[in-house]
């Protein structure tokens, strides 16, 4: 795999006179803060600390350090009698590092303008694509199911529904039924029904380690069902069924987002928000399983 190298800082130190100052210069987002050059007490070591700003949980880092005669024209390096936080660095290194030089053990003296350098070489960590199953629940849609797969960036889809009514025999808005057109007249009851489904999918990156953000696109359909009575003319009840309520009903492009938690890099939790037509908005959230 192919490895970038960075140089992250450099300070210039002269002999019995110990002065430091930092010049940074990011690449690929990596660099060095709060770096801090110190002479031992019996002056045969150099402790260096630094910190790495912008590191990523998709790479493996590793330090070096380097010295120069000429105030930093060359350097000489990497430097063999090092200790602390050098060569391949554990885990991801987001604390404070050290890094000690057994300074006479490398060389016989240090005349001139010194210059140390500090270099970070970082290395793509391989991952296999992990895929997981979540139910999801919202308000109106309580039965819902969303499967995805992800490295660092990944795709998933998601079905929602609730087992709402979905024959309607007339159309209604606030005022009644709109479409009647029989001979007799009709009575708005008091059930109240909806009719919801959502079928999405989309885009899945990552924020941080466990973090995911999503963002998905998709059909939607939030339909409100009244209950009514007709009667004819002679007063008699001749037919009793539902009506769609147009005014409180969407059906049509679903967009949204939210975000995704692995717990203990197992179990994904998510919370969202979805829409229809940028009308109907919902709350979702879901609980599931990686494998």
């Amino acid at each position: 795999m192919k490895k970038n190298l960075h140089y992250i800082s450099f300070a210039p130190l002269y002999i019995f006179l110990f002065f430091a100052f930092c010049c940074i210069t990011p690449l690929a987002a990596q660099r060095a803060t709060d770096v801090k050059f110190t002479l031992s007490a019996d002056q045969t070591k150099i402790d260096v600390s630094y910190h790495i700003s912008s590191v990523s949980d998709e790479l493996n880092y590793s330090s070096s350090l380097w010295l120069s005669l000429d105030g930093g024209a060359t350097f000489i390096g990497p430097l063999k009698f090092v200790t602390g936080d050098v060569n391949q660095l554990k885990l991801i290194p987001t604390g404070k590092l050290n890094i000690s030089w057994d300074i006479y053990k490398d060389v016989d003296e240090l005349v001139g303008k010194i210059v140390f350098q500090v270099r970070i070489e970082t290395q793509k960590i391989p991952i296999e694509p992990t895929r997981f199953w979540m139910y999801q629940f919202t308000p109106s849609a309580p039965l819902g199911f969303m499967y995805g797969v992800r490295k660092y960036r990944g795709g998933y889809g998601k079905i929602q529904k609730n087992l709402g009514f979905r024959q309607a025999d007339y159309k209604a808005d606030g005022r009644g039924l709109t479409n009647y057109n029989g001979d007799g007249y009709w009575v708005i009851g008091e059930e109240d029904k909806k009719s919801v489904l959502f079928v999405t999918g989309g885009y899945l990156h990552k924020l941080k380690p466990g973090i995911f953000g999503y963002v998905g696109i998709g059909f939607g359909m939030n339909r409100r069902y009244w209950d009514y009575k007709s009667f004819s003319a002679e007063d008699v009840p001749d037919k009793i069924g539902y009506v769609l309520v147009t005014e409180n009903s969407n059906i049509g492009l679903a967009t949204e987002f939210g975000l995704i938690y692995f717990i203990k890099n197992k179990y994904p939790v998510s919370f969202g928000v979805q829409n229809i037509n940028f009308g109907y908005w919902t709350i979702s959230t879901g609980l599931g399983y990686k494998f």
